[in-house]
Parts: structure tokens; C-alpha cells; sequence
């Protein structure tokens, strides 16, 4: 059973929400459960942003700082189904300590500040055209070496957009994250499932966070406080809530802040997306908690969902059909990060005997790897980049040993 699968049978049923009347109603979460839930802003990760106007619209890109030098390595992520750019903020910020490069990280159509003319058309032929008009739109006719790097959908558009002739002498490796064609397949008959055991709204960014890291979706608190925000839209204006973090007021909490820790040491403990008494959230009716499914005219829901996944569903086939022939003729060098090594398909299984492509699974992660565990992510692309001497070490990498991190 692949992570994605896993974390929707986990999520089946919503997380009880924490009740807010008395703080001895949280004695059984303990001290160590405390976490600081307010948002942060995407400039503590990234130097900039800029719009790119293409046909398709105006596309929303983030950028880290550029490299010392033109011909470094322009790490492109693109992120999966209902996330955004911002969700890539963590692993930013480590890759770019490690190794001499620049993270291009891009909203794509339908999500986070992109703004585009038919924003449901998430085909994966549109969404690869995407791709390459925005890179062209960025740096013109002289393309630097790109290392293209998706996950889960964004993985299936990094392997499709290695194969464009436009693009192909510039992709100089396509690495994919926590997406393989059989058990992705699989996971599609429980999504629609999976999407309407989810909240609609939530009353605050913060308890958006909080659910984010108590459903399971994000284990790394501190990555969920940068990325959730860009996930949802304020129900009244209509933007994206990441517009209000630099002016936050923080509202009560049930559970009262910590200091943030180190990037990999703030994953939530094993089942804490599993509140105690199992009951699930149309139980709990009355209790006017952040985790309830509202009626339209419920005034208290101020945020609801930035992108409806299920509208999409038309697509999703097409992004994984014929995923895993294409990531093995895919011409640049090929990385696959896993969150579990029984997530492999049976052409993936060969090619990987073969030595077709590096591989490299992740323990204590779920499915949005590169958010639950950046710091090991950003080792292994790094480690990737230089073993194919695509950069350098910055000083901090030469002191990592980075071009001896385990793979296989």
C-alpha cells in the first residue's frame, strides 16, 4: 500500500476537533503536543516572486536567490494536486544551503496566486505546455541546466515536461517524488472519498494549519505554517489567505506555542491525525469547532479551500497513464524518492534492477515527503546534482559529505 493510499485511509474519517473551554481538557495531549500554529510568511524562504504572463494567463513563480554563476542549476519544482509552490519553501531554503543552485518554484494553473484563463483544464498536456511556455517566458532563448522535480501530480508533469524538444537539451535531470504509475492508479477509486472527508471551511488560518498536521496531510508543523496559508482563500475577499499573513493577529488557541525546532524535528507523533474518541466530525455537532462542515451561511467560516480537487476528476487518470514507461525514457538522469518501498510497479520494479534510475526511500514522512522531511529530501537532490556534476558544494554542503548520501 503506497503513502498516499495510506494517508487516505487514515483520513477516512475527519480528526475530532480540540475542544477550546478549558485547558485541562487537554491534559491527555501532554506538553510535548503544544505547537505554534500561526501562519509564516513565504519571504523567510524565497527572495522574490514574479508573474509570468503567458496565453494560458498569468502564472505565480517563486524564486531563492540567484546562483554564483549563470550556468548552475535551476531546481524546478512543481507541486502536486491542491498544494502549491509555497509548499516547496523548507526544502528552498536547505538545497540552497547545500549546493550552488536556484529554486524555481511555480504555482501551477488552478492554484495558489496563478491566475489562469480556464483554471480547470488541468489535462496534463496543458499543464506540461504550462511548464514550458513559463520557463521560456523566464529566461528566454538561453536556458540554464534544469533539474526538474515534481511531486505526486507535479511529479507526473516533471516527466512528461523532460520529454518536450524545447526543453530537452536544458533538463539535465528529472527526479520525482512519491508517485508511481500502479499505486497511483489504485488510490484514484478512494479520492472522491478521501476529498469529502475533508473540512470545507475553517474558521481561522491557524486552525487550517492545525488540521493540516493533526489529518495527517503535513507532519512537519513548521512547513505547514508557510504552505497551508497558500492552500486556502478568504471566503469575503476572495484572495488567497497568504496576502494576510504579514498582518496576522493570531486568535486563541487550544493549544498554546512552542519554539519552532530544527526542519525534521517537528514531525507530529505517530497517529496524532487520530483524535481521541473516534468519533468523526458530523458526531460532533454543536460544538462549534474549526473542523465542522458548515452550511453555507455559517458567518464563523472564514477560509474555505482554494482549489476543488473533485472538480478535476475528469483528469486524473491522464496524469498517471503511462507514468512509469515515460519516467524510464526519460532522456536526463532520473531520481525517485519514495515514502515506502512497497510503493514500486512492476515496470518500475525491473527498471530499478536494471539500474535505470536512483532510488532513494524516506522513513517517518508521508505522502508530501518534501514537506515532512526537507532537510533528507534536499540531501538526496543534492547529492543527485553533484554526483552528475551538474554544481558544487557551497561551503556548508563540503562539510555534509553530500556526494556519499546513501542511494540505490
Amino acid at each position: 500500500m503506497s503513502s498516499l493510499e495510506k494517508s487516505m485511509m487514515k483520513n477516512k474519517l475527519p480528526p475530532r476537533m480540540p475542544r477550546t473551554s478549558g485547558v485541562s481538557k487537554l491534559a491527555p495531549f501532554g506538553i510535548s503536543r503544544r505547537k505554534d500554529y500561526t501562519p509564516v510568511s513565504w519571504k523567510n524562504y524565497f527572495e522574490k516572486y514574479v508573474d509570468i504572463e503567458i496565453d494560458a494567463g498569468i502564472f505565480r513563480v517563486y524564486l531563492s536567490p540567484e546562483p554564483d554563476h549563470p550556468q548552475r542549476p535551476r531546481i524546478v519544482t512543481l507541486h502536486g494536486g491542491g498544494y502549491s509552490a509555497l509548499s516547496w519553501s523548507l526544502f528552498t531554503e536547505e538545497i540552497t544551503n547545500m549546493i550552488h543552485c536556484q529554486v524555481v518554484s511555480m504555482d501551477i494553473r488552478g492554484h495558489g496566486e496563478t491566475k489562469a484563463v480556464d483554471p480547470d483544464d488541468l489535462s496534463i498536456e496543458t499543464l506540461v505546455k504550462d511548464v514550458e511556455q513559463v520557463l521560456h517566458k523566464l529566461f528566454g532563448s538561453e536556458l540554464p541546466p534544469l533539474i526538474l522535480l515534481g511531486h505526486s501530480m507535479g511529479g507526473a508533469i516533471a516527466v512528461r515536461t523532460g520529454h518536450i524538444p524545447s526543453l530537452q537539451l536544458a533538463v539535465q535531470g528529472v527526479a520525482v517524488i512519491d508517485v508511481v504509475e500502479g499505486t497511483a492508479m489504485e488510490a484514484l477509486a478512494s479520492m472522491q472519498s478521501f476529498l469529502r472527508s475533508r473540512p470545507t471551511h475553517f474558521k481561522s488560518i491557524e486552525h487550517a494549519i492545525e488540521w493540516c498536521i493533526r489529518s495527517g496531510q503535513v507532519r512537519n508543523v513548521e512547513s505547514a505554517r508557510v504552505s497551508m496559508p497558500s492552500q486556502i482563500v478568504n471566503c469575503v475577499t476572495g484572495e488567497l489567505a497568504t496576502n494576510e499573513v504579514e498582518d496576522y493577529k493570531a486568535v486563541e488557541s487550544p493549544l498554546e506555542p512552542t519554539a519552532r525546532g530544527r526542519r525534521d524535528d517537528v514531525i507530529a507523533e505517530e497517529g496524532e491525525g487520530e483524535m481521541e474518541g473516534g468519533e468523526s466530525t458530523a458526531e460532533q455537532k454543536g460544538d462549534g469547532g474549526p473542523f465542522t462542515k458548515p452550511s453555507p451561511v455559517d458567518g464563523n467560516m472564514r477560509y474555505r479551500w482554494r482549489v476543488d480537487l473533485s472538480r478535476s476528476e475528469r483528469h486524473w487518470s491522464g496524469w498517471f497513464s503511462g507514468l512509469s514507461g515515460s519516467f524510464l525514457s526519460t532522456p536526463a538522469p532520473r531520481l525517485l524518492l519514495l515514502a515506502s518501498v512497497d510503493g514500486l510497479d512492476r515496470d518500475l520494479t525491473v527498471g530499478q534492477m536494471q539500474g535505470k534510475f536512483q532510488m532513494q526511500v524516506l522513513t517517518r514522512c508521508g505522502h508530501a515527503v518534501h514537506e515532512d522531511t526537507p532537510s533528507e529530501v534536499a540531501r538526496v537532490v543534492a547529492s543527485f546534482a553533484l554526483r552528475h556534476r551538474l554544481t558544487i558544494p557551497t561551503e556548508t554542503g563540503e562539510d555534509m559529505n553530500l556526494i556519499s548520501a546513501p542511494g540505490c
